[in-house]
């Protein structure tokens, strides 16, 4: 059973390696959104929490976690965040070949995540999570519409953006959980068992990470693995095959009929499909059509119309991190296109990106970052003869997009941003900001 009260803190981890453990003593590995809200939450609870992170912290931040009794460490993971140590609360950013983690397992130091943490003093069972590829975000957001709309009190949150463990207090048995997770929250779940698990694609992603796409599947596949026959699990039927049976399994693409009449694009189609399926297991009457289509599938930094400069337009895609994510916000555009791609290379194949270019209105490829010679091979390779130029950052590659009126210029990286930027967000920031300073900027053409 999940502990919830008592002056001691107990978190069960599995019936067959641990009994329930006194953790009076936690480390907290990783002080980004999840680890600072996990740090609050234990130390709200008396627990001794240390607290480790790989780079500097703000001063800000420091003198909030020091104003809570939490012992810090920054700039590395020395061993030092072990000693007396009953449990490691690892973010998901943190590897488990990372030096610290191997040293921890050495030790039989039990080690979980923030959203396990949180599954473990959350009062509700209906919880809905979602992974997948691509689509999550978007998918998980249309389903805390749907529901809202139809009377239900609902808590969106994980990979989305807000920690779940930051909305405990607000969450109650008749609460519905809508749960975006990612692969790298998965591979430290324990007891994690959502009431809904969706599975919504599959495509190569995360190799800088994972040694294959064995790997990553597996990772993926965790989501179903303590659900029982009294749970759901919503999928594709383009998956491979799933290593569960014990979930009733439902295939989302079988509502897509009742959907061909919605103006979305074709992936936001599944998405809502996906995101309906899972709805009406917990209410069979909800509907689209209580839906405000604009607003549900407005997700910052997905194919979002920044503004129009010299009759081009300007669309921030910085959320496509993978190449499926770009070959989807490729085909939404019928106009001439000029795609700025690149960034870290997460060590996925090109190839399908740049057979796609080479077949669309492709007026000028702009590429960024450490993947921009992969990139560039990938394109040669399919015969891509346009102009492809190589720029030193967004600033520049906006500026070039404005000597080709009646395109459209599309920021959709099929990379991740660590290379540039801290994350996604402030790569879509900073393109947002060169579109507009370029607009106030450059004198209007002659016509």
């Amino acid at each position: 059973m999940r502990k919830r009260n008592g002056t001691a803190f107990r978190v069960r981890l599995s019936t067959d390696r641990y009994d329930s453990i006194n953790a009076k003593n936690v480390t907290v590995l990783g002080l980004g959104r999840s680890g600072q809200a996990t740090v609050k939450f234990l130390a709200a609870r008396g627990v001794r929490v240390f607290a480790s992170d790989q780079g500097a912290l703000r001063a800000e931040l420091k003198a909030e976690l020091l104003s809570l009794g939490v012992i810090l460490e920054e700039n590395g993971h020395s061993e030092r965040a072990l000693h007396q140590a009953d449990l490691i609360v690892v973010s998901p950013g943190i590897e488990s070949a990372a030096a610290i983690m191997k040293v921890a397992r050495e030790r039989e130091i039990p080690i979980l995540g923030e959203l396990e943490l949180a599954y473990q003093f959350c009062p509700s069972e209906k919880i809905i999570a979602i992974t997948g590829t691509n689509g999550k975000t978007t998918t998980t957001r249309v389903m805390g519409e749907l529901l809202n709309a139809q009377g239900h009190e609902v808590v969106v949150a994980g990979n989305i953006g807000t920690p779940v463990i930051e909305h405990l207090e607000k969450i109650h048995a008749k609460t519905v959980v809508v749960l975006e997770v990612s692969s790298f929250q998965l591979e430290t779940i324990v007891t994690f068992k959502p009431h809904i698990s969706l599975f919504l694609n599959f495509a190569p992603n995360h190799l800088d990470r994972y040694r294959n796409l064995v790997d990553y599947f597996d990772a993926k596949c965790r989501i179903f693995e303590n659900q029982t026959e009294k749970d759901f699990a919503v999928v594709s039927r383009q998956l491979p095959l799933l290593p569960t049976s014990k979930p009733t399994m439902l295939c989302y693409e079988k509502v897509l009929p009742q959907l061909r009449t919605l103006t979305l694009s074709e992936h936001n189609r599944l998405n809502l499909a996906a995101a309906l399926t899972a709805s009406r297991v917990i209410d069979p009457q909800i509907s689209p059509k209580k839906l405000d289509l604009q607003r549900a599938f407005a997700i910052p930094h997905r194919i979002q119309f920044v503004g129009e400069v010299h009759k081009v337009r300007f669309y921030d895609d910085s959320k496509a991190t993978n190449v499926a994510a770009t070959l989807a916000a490729l085909e939404t555009f019928d106009a001439p296109l000029i795609p700025i791609l690149g960034g870290h290379d997460k060590g996925c194949d090109y190839s399908p990106l740049a057979q796609a270019i080479v077949k669309k209105d492709v007026k000028h490829v702009l590429l960024i970052g450490e993947a921009s010679e992969k990139i560039a091979r990938a394109l040669q390779h399919v015969g891509y003869h346009q102009p492809l130029s190589v720029v030193r950052d967004l600033r520049e590659a906006v500026a070039c997009a404005t000597h080709h009126p009646g395109s459209v210029c599309l920021l959709s990286p099929a990379c991740s941003s660590f290379d540039m930027f801290k994350n996604y967000e402030e790569r879509g920031e900073v393109f947002r900001q060169a579109v507009l300073e370029i607009s106030r900027r450059v004198p209007a053409r002659s016509t």
